[in-house]
């Protein structure tokens, strides 16, 4: 199972590093460049982390790596807790929601 999470870690950064951008928004490539770090920090830490079903989590990264926002199924209290937490602890992120 460990290996299993370790490999779509590394296609889900694989992929965020080629993926092309389609928003109706305008970005600066420093604001995207931000947030994505931060939403690949963030999938990366959930990933290494035991019993976190982190392929059940989303992680949205908008206003410039402020305001992260999470969404996806838990166990548990305790784990929904420990995710907001481990999102939390990512240099720049001011807020979780």
């Amino acid at each position: 199972m460990r290996f299993l999470k370790l490999i779509a870690g590394l296609f889900l950064i694989s992929i965020l590093s080629i993926a092309p951008v389609a928003s109706a928004e305008e970005f600066s490539v420093g604001e995207f460049v931000s947030d994505s770090v931060i939403t690949t920090q963030i999938k990366a830490k959930l990933l290494a982390t035991e019993n976190i079903d982190s392929l059940h989590i989303k992680v949205d990264t908008d206003s410039d790596g402020v305001v992260v926002v999470l969404t996806g199924t838990v166990k548990s209290a305790a784990e929904k807790e420990n995710v907001y937490n481990i999102a939390h602890s990512v240099d720049g992120v001011k807020k979780v929601l």
